[in-house]
């Protein structure tokens, strides 16, 4: 198992190096643990930074994740429209918005809520040529 996780490791690695920054358009970012949602503001800022603002980025928060996107928590709006305002969509899988108990309204403004699986979403929007990033 571990020998298998250096080897996709060297060649996403690898192949990476064979990328130039202004061939990336489309990147979705994923991140299902609510304690990264920092980490994802930092991430759209530096892809901003580094790539250009012609980039077509998206997000897709599935698993607990979704329980730290309420209206009632400050922090975390404050991120999101961090976000938002690069002109990024975020997406929230509808089974982890149900899963987890959350209704539409209690979420902050500005989130989509997938009507498909997260991870479906994911899978489509690779093989529309986005580039997978896992937070």
């Amino acid at each position: 198992m571990k020998l298998s996780r250096v080897l996709v490791f060297l060649l996403l690695s690898f192949t990476s190096c064979l990328l130039h920054a202004e061939d990336i358009k489309k990147i979705v970012l994923h991140i299902n643990d609510g304690f990264k949602l920092g980490h994802l503001e930092n991430s759209v800022n530096n892809l901003f930074k580094e790539i250009g603002t012609d980039i077509d980025v998206k997000v897709v928060v599935n698993g607990k994740a979704v329980t730290r996107l309420l209206r009632t928590n400050n922090e975390s709006a404050k991120i999101v429209k961090s976000v938002l305002d690069h002109g990024v969509i975020i997406g929230l899988c509808h089974n982890a918005v149900n899963n987890n108990r959350v209704k539409k309204e209690m979420l902050i403004e500005g989130l989509n809520v997938l009507e498909q699986d997260g991870n479906v979403t994911i899978l489509k929007y690779q093989s529309q040529g986005f580039y997978y990033i896992k937070l």
